[in-house]
């Protein structure tokens, strides 16, 4: 099982995917980057400027590909805050916990920032 993102509005370079340990890791980091929250477990490191905010996603859409609908402006919420975090260096200080985070982990964050900003035109992605 794996996770597959969709542009909500066909484009070209509308998919993405990551499998399920990938997605966990990045999970991870859309939680500390206060981009996604819920499902009872809250911030680690809880750095100043990336606490949940009234745009966070709730993290329900992010934890199953039951063709969940992600905003253009959740979208773009995801993106910023990511690429906040990883700029604060919070991305590899949060991967220093975990004894099984490969070095391909931030690149797969940077990933699926990219992708979140480019499906903000196309109103959003499906989680499936």
């Amino acid at each position: 099982m794996g996770y597959a993102f969709t542009f909500e509005r066909p484009a070209p370079g509308n998919t993405f995917s990551l499998n399920n340990w990938q997605m966990g890791f990045v999970r991870e980091a859309m939680r500390e980057a206060g981009a996604a929250a819920g499902q009872g477990l809250e911030q680690v490191l809880r750095t100043p400027g990336l606490e949940p905010a009234e745009q966070t996603v709730d993290m329900e859409k992010f934890l199953s590909n039951s063709n969940w609908h992600v905003s253009g402006e959740e979208a773009g919420f995801v993106a910023s805050r990511l690429r906040l975090a990883a700029s604060m260096d919070v991305i590899s200080d949060l991967m220093s916990f975990f004894d099984d985070a490969p070095d391909e982990v931030e690149q797969w964050i940077e990933d699926f920032a990219d992708f979140n900003e480019r499906s903000v035109p196309h109103d959003g992605y499906r989680v499936r």
